[in-house]
């Protein structure tokens, strides 16, 4: 029966309705990594770590002239994970398989629609909204959303409400866990290549386990891009307000700015700068001034070394300033460079626990990410990066690890991303 049911559908793959299209997507991404000093500093007691991890996706993508939708399954694994095995053999994993994807898009006017089921919410340089893309798994949201696109201008709006179970009584949720988030997306494009746009986010967490209390938190801001034909900015400025999982107020900010001078068509380079607000210990205000990025992308920003994922660990909520520094080299079609160095340090003081009276220095270190990528003209992509990081005295205070770090802290990873089309049927 489940062989006929197989064949069942592929038969019907081959007979796609009139005005219709079918596409049959896949990725296999391998990922080795060497960690030494990667999310936290390497002890000189610690040990290197080395393994590869892969990403396996298959995708559904079925498009009607009203409507979509989008069923994509995948599997994450780190080479030799498995949890069923013997002395003689290895037999798989208990549950490897998940759904990345499922949705459905209902076309509702010339430029409206509805999209509902489990779907990629990504939008500007991915601050707030991200898909995550570097960590294996990715980031999906279970959500609704409206979407408007009349060319110039844009309008989206998503719901969200999650529960662990279908209950028959109450609607307790596990409080590290957003029991919804929902925003408004507005843009407006200024010319061929610019575009502003206005983000506004509603997130709530229950209070605790046997609760049903949400506390809200608010971020709100706008966002920014330019181009011309020598330079490109960006930038952003994000308030955030409401209440925490504390149930403290809060009133932190986030803000964002970068360029880059085009010297040729090969060659570019420019500065930038990120300031996320933090919280100071000798302040008597009860406010929370920690920003909270929401589920915006980790690894795309503060350096590939992924030190400050996490800032109310790796900074104790003392916030952080980002001055850097990118370059960008395209040797022809198919290798490119890419070069940022970083310069760390808290945005608000930290107490120096040796020293009552004193505060650690601000200056938690310097980054340098190298990055080399190839893309053929199959559907391949290699990337190769190498991150080297040098950290302060104060940074080592705070990882608990003063006069034991290696002085050389570093991160190298070997990508190779294989992305063809397997299938396409037009009308």
């Amino acid at each position: 029966m489940k062989k006929l049911g197989i064949t069942t559908l592929l038969v019907a793959v081959m007979f796609i309705s009139l005005k219709a299209q079918l596409t049959v997507n896949s990725e296999i991404r391998p990922r080795g990594e060497i960690r030494h000093g990667y999310k936290s500093l390497f002890d000189e007691e610690d040990n290197t770590a080395y393994f590869i991890s892969q990403r396996t996706r298959l995708g559904l993508f079925y498009e009607h002239e009203k409507y979509s939708l989008k069923i994509t399954g995948q599997d994450v694994r780190v080479w030799g994970d498995e949890t069923l095995f013997n002395s003689t053999s290895v037999k798989g994993d208990n549950a490897s398989l998940e759904l990345f994807e499922a949705w459905l898009q209902l076309k509702l006017g010339l430029y409206s629609s509805i999209q509902i089921g489990r779907q990629e919410w990504v939008y500007d340089d991915q601050r707030l909204l991200a898909a995550r893309n570097w960590g294996q798994s990715g980031l999906t949201y279970d959500g609704l959303l409206l979407k408007y696109d009349n060319k110039n201008f844009r309008a989206d709006l998503g719901l969200s409400l999650n529960n662990d179970a279908e209950n028959s009584v109450g609607n307790e949720y596990t409080p590290d866990k957003m029991k919804f988030l929902d925003f408004l997306y507005l843009s407006k494009k200024l010319g061929q290549s610019s575009v502003i746009t206005f983000t506004s986010i509603l997130n709530g967490y229950q209070k605790e386990e046997g609760s049903e209390t949400i506390y809200v938190t608010a971020t709100y801001g706008p966002y920014f891009k330019m181009k011309t034909n020598k330079f490109e900015i960006e930038g952003s400025f994000f308030h955030q307000s409401g209440t925490n999982k504390k149930s403290q107020t809060i009133n932190a900010y986030l803000f964002s700015f970068n360029g880059l001078y085009k010297f040729s068509d090969k060659f570019n380079l420019g500065p930038g700068i990120d300031v996320i607000s933090g919280n100071d210990p000798s302040s008597t205000t009860v406010k929370d001034q920690s920003f909270d990025v929401l589920y915006g992308g980790r690894h795309r920003f503060l350096g590939e070394m992924d030190l400050f994922t996490d800032l109310s660990k790796s900074t104790t909520d003392a916030g952080i300033i980002d001055l850097f520094a990118k370059a960008n080299l395209v040797l022809n079609s198919k290798n490119s460079f890419s070069l940022v160095i970083h310069h760390f340090s808290t945005q608000k003081n930290i107490p120096d626990p040796a020293n009552s009276a004193a505060n650690l220095k601000k200056s938690l270190g310097n980054e340098l990410d190298i990055m080399y990528k190839y893309k053929s003209e199959l559907p391949v992509e290699l990337r190769i990066g190498v991150s080297f990081y040098n950290a302060s005295e104060s940074m080592k205070v705070i990882q608990g690890i003063d006069g034991n770090a290696s002085n050389l802290q570093y991160f190298t990873y070997v990508q190779l991303a294989f992305t063809p089309k397997l299938f396409t049927s037009k009308e």
